[in-house]
């Protein structure tokens, strides 16, 4: 007959080196680092199941306090997004990300529109395909008109997923009559320093009301909705840009969430290069 063993709380002997290498430490303020360095090097023997038994009680208590969970020596990634979009190590002469057609936020249109009169600015979001100092932004002008056209990228509200402070913004000048092609800016407001996976904001204004540039943007008819909708009958390409009150011909230093209202301008097509 097989003998159970029952082991008594009495004849619990805890190891001499992991509460007392953590003695003194609350749940709310110990560190994963420091549980990982207290469990390096434990070899599984017999003789250290009492130590690997104290550190899975340290860390499973640490882990249901802090609001983690990603096993016993890794610690868990808050708000990790794993989007993997190819970055620019591919052949040489492929070095601009249209953003505004990559998921999630981009649109799947193929047709070319382009952006209406914008004298309030308009925003989109975008996932950060690079890491690193901008070095260009690029939009193509269809037809001049004298004005400049101003694109900034913005910070994202982990909380709510608006856009908050301005990292910086480049200036387009978009004179000439029946002027076409192409435009780059490699010249910025500030140093534009952006995290691969993170998701930023794009928000662009003419600077002047009055004439407008005809510039190059995606089609709205085949935009993704972008926040929430007033009712259940909006239609589809009523929610693929917000616009933002009270700045007009200008864009802020920091936005105020609740002047962001959706609406159906076709999305600035932008190219950014690293």
């Amino acid at each position: 007959m097989e003998r159970v063993v029952v082991m008594r709380a009495e004849d619990r002997k805890p190891s001499k080196r992991v509460f007392p290498l953590l003695q003194n430490l609350d749940l709310d303020n110990v560190t994963f680092a420091q549980v990982q360095s207290t469990g390096n090097p434990i070899s599984i023997e017999d003789m250290n199941e009492q130590e690997m038994v104290d550190l899975i009680i340290v860390n499973l208590a640490r882990l249901c306090v802090s609001g983690e969970w990603n096993g016993l020596l890794t610690a868990a990634s808050a708000g990790e997004y794993n989007v993997e979009l190819v970055s620019s190590d591919i052949s040489g002469s492929f070095l601009r990300h249209t953003v505004t057609n990559y998921p999630p936020w981009g649109s799947n249109t193929t047709s070319n529109s382009t952006i209406e009169s914008i004298n309030t600015p308009e925003c989109f979001p975008f996932v950060s395909p690079e890491t690193g100092d901008l070095a260009e932004m690029g939009i193509y002008v269809s037809n001049g008109a004298t004005n400049t056209l101003r694109v900034g990228i913005y910070n994202t509200d982990g909380d709510t997923g608006v856009p908050t402070t301005l990292i910086g913004y480049g200036d387009f000048t978009t004179d000439g009559s029946g002027a076409v092609g192409a435009l780059y800016q490699t010249s910025f407001s500030d140093t534009i320093s952006l995290t691969r996976g993170e998701q930023y904001w794009i928000i662009y204004v003419r600077t002047e009301s009055g004439t407008s540039p005809g510039v190059r943007a995606a089609g709205n008819s085949a935009g993704y909705f972008i926040g929430p909708s007033a009712n259940a009958a909006n239609a589809p390409n009523q929610q693929t840009t917000l616009v933002l009150a009270s700045s007009d011909n200008a864009l802020p230093s920091t936005v105020t969430a609740t002047n962001l209202t959706p609406t159906y301008g076709a999305k600035l097509r932008l190219t950014l290069k690293w």
